[in-house]
């Protein structure tokens, strides 16, 4: 401890002194520049440890740029638009067959097949259906579709949909000017809505009778029921 404090040797204590200060200053040289590059380094490594922060701003920037990531959505995008659109363009139209008949195409006429009818003869109408359009249509022709009434004056005397018997649909195709024709025979009987029973026959006399279907109603038909 002495010598420390009191250097010993050929040369004046201020020598040794003096040495001792440039060592000492060397040495806080040294540490602050150890500390230096430290801090250095440190700082070196900080991009290192934040690449994902800095890749996401760089991904940000492209996506904002429309570069990479809107670049590739969009252009997925629009290619997916394109590409069905295209698709669209040159697809075959899907054939939906024959359109169904509309009633102005359609003439509809309903003929008896006697003038007059005597006691105990029952009338038989026949319904025709003829194709007036230009192209081949679809109709139902079935018993469910059509509706022939008989009448005396304004008395509502029969339907033949009081009573259906038979509701199957009957889908016909009809070229242009093609006719179908169906029979519909009638009782004598009276009739109305429900089917109830035990009316009152009709009475001898004139009598007329119509045809509705598919939106068309037909002319009378005039008789004489004896």
């Amino acid at each position: 401890m002495s010598t420390v404090l009191h250097p010993v040797g050929p040369r004046p204590p201020q020598v040794y002194w003096v040495r001792r200060l440039v060592v000492l200053a060397l040495l806080v040289v040294l540490v602050g520049a150890v500390a230096v590059l430290w801090g250095v380094l440190g700082r070196g490594a900080a991009p290192a440890d934040g690449a994902d922060g800095g890749s996401g701003e760089g991904a940000a920037t492209v996506a904002e740029d429309g570069t990479d990531v809107d670049g590739t959505a969009d252009g997925t995008a629009d290619g997916t638009a394109e590409g069905t659109a295209d698709a669209a363009a040159v697809a075959p139209p899907v054939d939906a067959g024959p359109p169904v008949c509309a009633p102005a195409d359609l003439t509809l006429v309903l003929s008896s097949d006697a003038r007059t009818y005597p006691a105990g003869t029952t009338p038989t109408f026949t319904v025709s259906l003829t194709n007036a359009g230009a192209v081949a249509c679809t109709v139902d022709a079935s018993a469910a579709q059509r509706d022939v009434v008989v009448t005396s004056g304004s008395d509502r005397i029969w339907s033949s949909l009081d009573c259906p018997a038979d509701a199957t649909p009957n889908l016909l195709l009809l070229e242009p000017g093609a006719r179908t024709d169906a029979a519909v025979p009638w009782a004598r009987t009276r009739s109305a809505a429900g089917c109830p029973t035990d009316l009152p026959e009709p009475r001898p006399g004139t009598y007329s009778a119509v045809v509705t279907t598919l939106g068309a109603t037909s002319a009378a038909a005039v008789f004489d029921l004896g």
